[in-house]
């Protein structure tokens, strides 16, 4: 039999499968896990009740297959997570299988930035295991409603690498054009493509999607593909504060935008920058990816981020480009453009308090 991976083995990647309620999740991995390139592949099942059925529905993966029941991963359940996956590696070892993969199925309740974070931030896991894409299925017969409706479903669909629109046998062709339309309005770093009746390949779970955008590839693509603001060294400063757009936001204003520093920012400015933003937007600063110029260094650091939840920063090793300005994309729900310029003003126009203007 094949041997278990050794203590220091590079770490099994991860596909988080989300998407909302009945958007075909279980019946995507019921024909996906019967490929033969899908060998070594547990699941991980999140189900939301005190009754868990899901983990019976994805037959053909019964051996290898955890349940966490009565609760959803990005809430009440947050610790079994930890638990699960390492229960999945300790009966791979007594079992001598050989794990090659994991995919964590999501219930339709789940926002994907919670469970990103414990992926990230609980020490055994990020040695063991690294988020490898995230993936989001989108119901074409109910999108509109669900949209208007949850939020979490704009949460699934802005943090995704790839979407998945199932059932589009069930809308005409116009419908699912403009369903495509509205997904890459909403998040234009996806793949977007159509599975019927759950047929996806495992390249479409397993493609080291949010590994590349975690490391900077592919970015400058992205930014081609969005409005932007840019301010130049001459940019007007606001001395009395940050502006905040008075217009009050409505909650499924989505909007993606990019931002164009001329100028290498100091590491302090741009960190109480980032931290004023997250504190700021909270759960509505869905998406943020760049390449920063942070003064001092010959080498652009990578930003990643899905709501609240910032990868560690990365150095990249060289600029993809002869472009050396910070470029960032932000996509937000309910606030624009006019803030992150704002809250940016205000900031670089502070000068440092020396020691004696400290309060005694």
């Amino acid at each position: 039999m094949p041997e278990s991976p050794a203590p220091h083995a590079p770490p099994l990647p991860v596909c988080l499968l989300t998407g909302f309620l009945g958007a075909g999740k279980s019946t995507l991995l019921n024909f996906v896990l019967r490929h033969p390139q899908m060998a070594g592949t547990a699941v991980v099942i999140n189900e939301y009740g005190s009754v868990g059925i899901d983990h019976h529905l994805v037959e053909s993966a019964s051996d290898d297959t955890e349940l966490i029941a009565d609760g959803c991963l990005c809430c009440t359940a947050s610790g079994q997570l930890a638990e699960s996956l390492l229960a999945l590696l300790e009966r791979a070892r007594r079992r001598q299988f050989h794990l090659r993969r994991i995919i964590i199925e999501t219930t339709g309740l789940a926002e994907p930035g919670p469970i990103l974070s414990q992926l990230l931030r609980h020490e055994t896991l990020r040695e063991r295991f690294v988020v490898d894409s995230v993936v989001t299925l989108v119901d074409a017969s109910n999108a509109a409603a669900t949209l208007a409706d949850h939020d979490i479903a704009v949460s699934q669909i802005t943090a995704a690498d790839r979407l998945l629109v199932t059932k589009t046998d069930l809308v005409d062709a116009a419908a699912a054009r403009q369903l495509q339309y509205r997904l890459a309005e909403m998040n234009p770093d996806a793949v977007i493509e159509h599975v019927v009746a759950g047929t996806a390949q495992p390249a479409q779970l397993f493609s080291g999607a949010h590994r590349r955008a975690t490391s900077g590839a592919d970015f400058g693509s992205l930014f081609a593909k969005v409005g932007q603001i840019r301010f130049a060294p001459a940019a007007r400063l606001s001395p009395s504060g940050p502006l905040i757009n008075p217009r009050p936001p409505s909650e499924q204003d989505i909007q993606t935008f990019g931002l164009i520093l001329d100028e290498p920012l100091p590491e302090s400015t741009f960190n109480s920058w980032l931290a004023f933003l997250r504190t700021l937007c909270g759960p509505t600063l869905l998406r943020m990816k760049g390449l920063v110029n942070i003064q001092g260094r010959n080498v652009p650091t990578v930003l990643h981020g899905v709501q609240q939840t910032f990868h560690p920063p990365q150095t990249l090793p060289a600029w993809p480009d002869e472009d050396r300005r910070t470029r960032l994309v932000f996509i937000t729900r309910g606030w624009w453009q006019d803030i992150v310029g704002s809250t940016l003003e205000w900031l670089r126009a502070r000068k440092p308090r020396s020691v004696t203007d400290q309060p005694a």
